[in-house]
């Protein structure tokens, strides 16, 4: 994190936020594994992409991001202290998990599964004590921030190329005893950045993640559009781009936050 900022109970700078989720299920039968949550309030928002393979996926993406979004790491935490927070979320998350609502054969045979997995993204809004405002994030996997500024300069996080994407990204596991076996120092990765307004900031699953990326890359132009499209339009703009091949075939969730001048400070 970048010497001097800290946490505030709300973002203090002269900015003002606002977020929008925009959720699109894989299939109209199973339920949306991806997680989402925002406190405009105490600037803190979080996305988490449950892998599919796993026992009620879709309960621990939401148990990751609502637990970040009321009570995240500590601002200066160590990679214990992160390590420490994952494993508070699991226990809490393994201690009021409801009876297991997927089919019976996940129980059974070599191929048993005992834990959900999930990606997941957070990012906290923060100011310094100058009043400059800013932004940290942890992340574990490819769930991916993308910051598009008023200036049209693009910075990603924790990935920043489509073809870095693949079939195995790291996975925090809800089971606390596979959690504490599993992650390490270097599973949980962090950034940290200015923000100013007229900036945009993206928290997207990997599949829509991949699909910014690209129009980054190829069409920038596409990419503002998407900024600027209201959440229906886009909404069926990301259900048709995926018919066609251009995102993934996946559950697919957007997180939009921008930043505009407090009416108190002009």
């Amino acid at each position: 994190m970048t010497a001097g900022w800290r946490d505030p109970t709300r973002p203090q700078a002269p900015l003002r936020c606002s977020a929008r989720i925009l959720r699109l299920p894989k299939n109209e039968i199973d339920p949306i594994e991806d997680g989402a949550a925002t406190s405009e309030r105490n600037g803190r928002f979080a996305v988490a992409d449950g892998a599919s393979a796993g026992r009620d996926v879709h309960l621990w993406a939401q148990a990751l991001v609502r637990a970040y979004v009321r009570q995240p790491p500590q601002g200066q935490a160590s990679d214990a202290d992160l390590r420490e927070w994952f494993l508070a979320v699991a226990r809490h998350h393994a201690a009021t998990l409801p009876q297991a609502v997927g089919p019976s054969w996940l129980d059974e045979g070599p191929g048993a599964v005992t834990s959900a997995y999930a990606t997941f993204l957070g990012l906290q809004l923060i100011c310094d004590d100058q009043g400059r405002a800013g932004w940290k994030a942890i992340a574990v996997g490819d769930s991916c921030l993308l910051q598009v500024t008023a200036a049209g300069v693009l910075t990603t996080f924790p990935l920043t190329a489509p073809e870095q994407f693949s079939d195995t990204p790291r996975l925090v596991p809800g089971h606390p005893d596979l959690l504490a076996a599993s992650m390490d120092s270097a599973a949980v990765e962090r950034a940290s950045g200015p923000v100013t307004a007229g900036d945009t900031l993206l928290l997207a699953t990997d599949a829509v993640a991949r699909w910014l990326f690209t129009l980054a890359l190829h069409d920038l132009g596409g990419l503002h559009r998407v900024i600027r499209s209201p959440r229906d339009d886009l909404r069926d703009h990301l259900a048709a781009q995926r018919a066609i091949g251009a995102v993934d075939k996946d559950d697919l969730t957007l997180l939009t936050v921008r930043l505009r001048t407090s009416p108190r400070s002009r």
